[in-house]
Formats: C-alpha cells, sequence, structure tokens
C-alpha cells in the first residue's frame, strides 16, 4: 500500500511538476570542501542506536520498490545502512508527451547513534555510456549547457527532498492505539 501511494505520488509530483515549460531554478545544496551534491543532515530522535537502525532498515524495506537492489551495507552493530538508489528523469516533448531522459544514481547512507541519526545523499551521476556528475549540470558557462538542465536538477532536488521527508516521517516512533472497546 505505501509502495503504492509512493509510485503515485512520484508519477503525480512528475506530471505536474515537469509539463510546465519552466521550472524555478533549484537551490541544490553541494558540500564546499568535495564540490559535489550533497544532502545532509542531522535529526535528533528518541530512541537507542538498535532502535534507530532497526527503523532506517523499515523505511528502506518500503520507501524502495526494491530495496534489495538498493542497499549495499547493512551493519547493525556499527550502525549504519549504505546503499544506491536511482531516479529516473523526463522531460516533455512540443505534443506534451513525457520521454524518458535517463536514469540518475546516487548514494544513499544512514548512520545511527544513541538519540539521532544522519543520512547523507551523495555521488549524484547521469547513467550513460560513461556517468556524467550532475555537478556539471550546475555549471551555466559551460557550452554544452542547456535549459532542460534546470529542469533535470528539479526534478532531482523535489525528488530528494520528498525522500527527505519521508524518512523523517518513518524514522518517528510508530503510534500504537489502544483497542478499548
Amino acid at each position: 500500500m505505501i509502495r503504492t501511494f509512493n509510485f503515485l505520488f512520484s508519477l503525480l509530483l512528475t506530471v505536474s511538476c515537469f509539463s510546465q515549460s519552466t521550472t524555478p531554478a533549484p537551490k541544490i545544496p553541494v558540500d564546499p570542501d568535495t564540490k559535489l551534491i550533497l544532502y545532509r543532515d542531522i535529526i535528533n530522535q528518541d530512541g537507542n542506536k538498535d532502535i534507530l537502525y532497526d527503523r532506517g532498515a523499515e523505511w528502506f524495506r518500503t520507501y524502495y520498490l526494491n530495496p534489495g537492489s538498493v542497499t549495499k551495507v547493512q551493519d547493525k552493530i556499527n550502525g549504519k545502512i549504505e546503499g544506491t538508489g536511482r531516479l529516473r528523469l523526463y522531460f516533455f516533448d512540443s505534443n506534451n508527451t513525457r520521454i524518458d531522459a535517463g536514469m540518475v544514481y546516487y548514494d544513499i547512507h544512514l548512520e545511527f547513534k544513541e538519540n539521532k541519526y544522519r543520512y547523507t545523499l551523495t555521488n549524484f551521476s547521469l547513467k550513460g555510456i560513461s556517468r556524467i556528475p550532475l555537478e556539471k549540470w550546475m555549471n551555466k558557462n559551460d557550452p554544452s549547457h542547456t535549459p532542460q538542465m534546470e529542469n533535470y536538477l528539479y526534478q532531482v532536488d523535489t525528488t530528494m527532498q520528498n525522500l527527505i521527508v519521508k524518512l523523517k516521517e518513518g524514522m518517528k516512533p510508530k503510534v500504537i492505539k489502544k483497542d478499548e472497546w
């Protein structure tokens, strides 16, 4: 049910946001040291390392359609889950037909400690004959830069912002309703 909702939400988001001819310029976070796109935050959340790890593992299983293909490291002892996620990019032609523009890969890392966890999303690249780092799209002075690249960056940013919201929701303790009758 949750996977179906995630898929339908993503599809609706894609159709509604990207059918427009212009998209706002995204505010993509970039690490000042590595110059790579980097979404990272430390979230304070009640729970010990093992409880937070279990919630993170459960979130992976519900967020990704095929979590086994995404997850590369599951280390409960050291409190970390690592993987490689994917998202598909689209563009719309002059007839407003949605066309596949390629697959973006990114690294996702979740790390857990007492009463807090950290997520890191980085190493974004477009899969092709060779992998193209998305940071190249951010250089408007590059001769190969096109306005469509802004749309692609907007799609990536919107998807990552949605992923972060879903992760934060998934890391909260589950509310158990008592059956009082």
